[in-house]
């Protein structure tokens, strides 16, 4: 449960990438800049600077074009660009970049620093419209304030990712901005005003040499150090503010704070902080789960708004009788402070990877997954692991309805997947990797190595989402040497239409075909013919077909073509989802609670029971009733928690609730 909260929490943080970023080297372009000159690139154009320029003059247009800093090359840019369309700037050699731009128009550009690429700028800002994707190194040089505003975003990409702002005097990370960091950064002061999205890595570490003041959301999952280096002690802190509901402060890593500590808002730790030659002061409460705060030479007040409570909590003071705080001003400090006296050390979470796709039925046989072809259900994938130059089977998994499957939890290595075929002796597999074809659309089973991938490597170091941590592109085709469809299926799809599942289908050619069974289930499992539709026979022309299901469950129903030959044969089309709302929502209010938490829900009948879940997954209430009177959780310590509803027809609705006290 613990692991459902914070996909809850990071919802919406996967890292928006350019298919450019993973590029090896620079193509051929358009246009080549050995010295200076006037380029005009207005939609999908390619500008190659292969030597060492200063201060082209660009006129962008349009979308799609590139400009590329080729390895061993030095580009500096001090004249000002309008950007009146879109560029990815890929840089493999130096960027010089200290130009005061405006970056036009509805579609962002991109400035990709590539592995071993070098980016200097001496911006005092940076607005709407540009991304930032890092994988090199990044060094802010000018001395006064850099600002991140607007809808800007930067990405330290990977584990040789380095942000460098330590010149300098103040970055703010300004309203609506978007950090992400998985390397290393590197600051003087930092302010997080108001960002969007700030989030550090299980691999990502953060430095700050004077003070850090947070205002907006941070999730860390990996380490966070104020160092008080050149600047001395008396310069240093750390102070979270309060701008309410959904700007809260989570800590899942390592902080290591030298200086003051002041809590003044929000605040979640499920990791370690850790306080030098500094005093630390709660001004609001502090929840969490499993988390641990260390001081060391200073004093630890808990104020009467304060509060340090939660599951499993821990607190140590080095310098005080008995390492509790040394004060408590709390009117009620028996509820507002649970904790155990003891030191712990911090352990950050261990970062994990993927490897996944897809297996269909190929059946023209091309080596590549077309729209109309069917998933693969429930056949075997194996993973094997390279242990001491030893290939192992790891586990298996068996794909899903839809044709998928997945093996997550992957620590850093090699692995193979081997696929299978389905039993009878009437399938193959189709072309292995064929030429031309993309990498998330082709065949990965090699026939010649037993049906297994070609290895895979699996790098923790990389942020969630990346490619070299998560591969989600190894896929198998399978085709029946003996099993024609009656039909050829052009299109299925299914839409919700008031309170029923309209669903659409078109054939290109029958042969002797007689009916469509339209099939419904909940779970891709247990299936149940709602509805015949007559075929046509025989056509060589497109067909249309319709049927509407005005008895759908509530949430999600699956529907599939039985499709019929008229000597008996049949074959299934793919899956398609619709969702559909009967009207009997659910509400959870009060949310934060901190007395008494009610349910407000339109059909009591349809609902089979309530549930209150705490991080651990332990089922605190639970209810085949409806709860007329609310879910008591006064005696319950702060923190998340998790309302599950689980309907008649077997559907869950799941709710985020934070008690807070």
């Amino acid at each position: 449960m613990k692991g459902i909260i914070y996909k809850w929490l990071l919802l919406g943080l996967t890292l928006f990438l350019t298919n450019t970023i993973y590029a090896q080297q620079c193509p051929s372009g358009d246009f080549t800049a050995v010295t200076g000159g006037t380029y005009k690139l207005d939609g999908n154009k390619t500008l190659l600077i292969s030597s060492n320029v200063t201060n082209l003059t660009l006129e962008i247009s349009n979308r799609d074009n590139i400009i590329c800093v080729a390895p061993g090359v030095t580009w500096e840019q001090n004249k000002q660009t309008n950007f009146n369309g879109s560029v990815s700037i890929n840089v493999y050699g130096t960027f010089n970049y200290n130009s005061s731009d405006n970056f036009n128009g509805n579609v962002p550009s991109y400035l990709n620093v590539q592995e071993g690429g070098t980016l200097n700028t001496n911006t005092t800002g940076i607005g709407s419209n540009l991304l930032i994707n890092n994988q090199g190194t990044t060094t802010f040089t000018t001395t006064g304030t850099v600002e991140f505003r607007d809808s800007f975003s930067f990405y330290n990409l990977g584990p040789n990712a380095k942000l460098i702002a330590t010149a300098p005097g103040l970055v703010k990370f300004g309203t609506n901005t978007t950090i992400c960091n998985a390397g290393t950064m590197d600051f003087g002061s930092l302010e997080n005003a108001d960002a969007k999205r700030f989030k550090n890595e299980a691999s990502g570490v953060i430095n700050i040499s004077r003070y850090f003041y947070n205002h907006g959301s941070i999730l860390n999952d990996g380490e966070i150090n104020t160092l008080c280096g050149k600047f001395g002690s008396s310069g240093c802190e750390f102070i979270i503010g309060d701008k309410g509901a959904g700007k809260e402060f989570e800590n899942n890593g390592c902080m290591n704070i030298t200086g003051n500590v002041n809590i003044r808002g929000a605040a979640f730790n499920n990791g370690t902080i850790t306080i030098t030659n500094g005093d630390l002061t709660i001004d609001k409460k502090i929840s969490g789960y499993n988390g641990s705060i260390i001081v060391v030479n200073g004093r630890s007040v808990i104020n009467s708004d304060g509060g340090y409570n939660g599951t499993n909590m821990f607190f140590w003071d080095e310098n005080t009788t008995g390492h509790d705080f040394d004060e408590k001003r709390n009117n009620n400090p028996t509820t507002t402070t649970v904790y155990k006296v003891e030191k712990r050390t911090c352990v950050k979470e261990e970062a994990f990877g993927s490897i996944g796709d897809y297996v269909w039925y190929d059946k023209n046989q091309d080596g590549k997954q077309d729209d109309t072809e069917l998933p693969a259900t429930g056949l075997k994938v194996q993973l094997y692991k390279l242990v001491s130059g030893v290939w192992t089977s790891e586990v298996s998994a068996v794909t899903d309805k839809f044709g998928k499957y997945l093996f997550d939890e992957l620590t850093s290595g090699k692995y193979k997947v081997q696929f299978t075929l389905p039993t009878g002796g009437k399938a193959f597999f189709t072309s292995f990797k064929r030429s031309g074809v993309d990498a998330e659309k082709d065949s990965d089973a090699n026939t010649d190595d037993n049906n297994s991938s070609d290895e895979i490597t699996i790098d923790t170091t990389y942020p969630a989402g990346n490619p070299k941590r998560d591969n989600m592109t190894y896929d198998a085709g399978i085709y029946e040497g003996s099993t024609p469809l009656p039909v050829t299926l052009i299109s299925f799809t299914a839409s919700k239409e008031n309170e029923s599942a309209q669903l659409k289908w078109s054939t290109s050619m029958e042969t002797n075909s007689e009916s469509f069974d339209v099939e419904h289930s909940l779970t891709g499992k247990n299936w149940q013919k709602v509805g015949n539709v007559l075929a046509s026979g025989e056509s060589s022309a497109e067909i249309k077909y319709s049927f509407i299901d005005t008895n759908p469950a509530d949430g999600e129903n699956l529907y599939r073509l039985k499709m019929i030959d008229a000597d008996g044969t049949f074959a299934y089309s793919g899956i398609r989802s619709v969702s559909i709302e009967l009207g009997e929502g659910v509400v959870v209010y009060p949310n934060p609670v901190a007395d008494r938490l009610y349910l407000k829900i339109t059909d009591w009948t349809k609902i089979n029971k309530v549930q209150l879940f705490d991080l651990n997954g332990k089922a605190i209430f639970n209810s085949a009733k409806a709860p007329v009177d609310g879910i008591d959780v006064k005696n319950l310590p702060s923190g998340l928690y998790a309302v599950s509803v689980t309907r008649t027809n077997g559907a869950t609705d799941s709710f985020k609730v934070v008690i807070n006290k």
